[in-house]
């Protein structure tokens, strides 16, 4: 009988946390990186660390700011991967273009990567 109850009790949990949460998020609670996903995080991390550093030592300004906040938002993303936790697609594209860019942004300033 206890183990009907915690049963019927997970169930309701789960279900309230998919349609609390959405599949999305549930779904990436339960999964874990590949060995490539988590290689490229790491690949991400090392660039936006690249940038972050160059950018660093710029005078600053508001563009150099926002960019830097930008980098660090996304290589949290990364972070997340290379410890072992998906995020879900879309804040991962957003991510790795966010990170493009900033290179791109950071190469006006001389950047070299």
């Amino acid at each position: 009988m206890r183990s009907r109850k915690k049963l019927i009790i997970a169930g309701v949990i789960m279900g309230l946390l998919a349609s609390m949460a959405g599949c999305q998020t549930l779904k990436s609670a339960f999964c874990s990186p590949t060995a490539q996903e988590v290689a490229d995080a790491a690949d991400f991390v090392a660039h936006a660390d690249s940038v972050l550093n160059f950018m660093s030592t710029l005078a600053p300004s508001a563009e150099v700011n926002a960019v830097m906040a930008a980098i660090r938002i996304a290589k949290a993303v990364f972070d997340q991967v290379k410890s072992g936790i998906c995020v879900p697609a879309d804040q991962e594209q957003a991510a790795q273009t966010a990170i493009k860019a900033s290179q791109t942004m950071a190469m006006k300033y001389g950047y070299k990567p």
